[in-house]
């Protein structure tokens, strides 16, 4: 007896080792903080000084992203992902970007690699080309030539 008393405690343990095994999970690891962004965000200047009308985050950045529309002279108009209404693309030239507060209308060559950096989320910064100030892009480089911004709030203050 003493056998089977034995052996149903050891198959018991068995039994019960087995079941551990099978529904408990595994521990998992330590959560480590990622290691900061080695690479500098890009700036709005390449290393020649050449215009770009397009600059794209490297990768999505964080819950709120946000990008920025820079005229002719110098004027900022930032903007929200969040509070993007839309843009609507009519190949090859124009690009109609429709946020809460305004409308920027975008005129220019090779606006594709813009549509698409928004339909990413990539855009960090779109820049109106000045002849006077800027160089030529490289061949294939998207070019925002005109810029029109409408703002419904202007017109009310008016």
């Amino acid at each position: 007896m003493e056998t089977t008393n034995g052996n149903t405690s050891g198959a018991a343990s068995n039994d019960k080792n087995e079941l551990l095994r099978k529904y408990t999970r595994q521990s998992f690891p330590a959560l480590v903080k990622p290691a900061p962004n080695a690479e500098p965000d890009e700036t709005e200047e390449t290393e020649d000084n050449r215009y770009r009308a397009l600059v794209e985050y490297r990768e999505k950045r964080g819950n709120a992203p946000r990008f920025h529309i820079i005229d002719r002279q110098g004027r900022i108009y930032g903007c929200g992902y969040a509070y993007l209404l839309g843009w609507f693309y009519t190949p090859p030239e124009t690009l109609s970007i429709q946020t809460t507060t305004h409308v920027f209308t975008l005129t220019g060559k090779n606006l594709h690699r813009v549509e698409q950096a928004l339909l990413r989320e990539r855009v960090k910064e779109l820049r109106e080309f000045h002849p006077h100030q800027d160089q030529e892009p490289e061949a294939g480089q998207p070019v925002i030539s005109a810029l029109t911004i409408a703002s419904p709030f202007e017109k009310a203050a008016e």
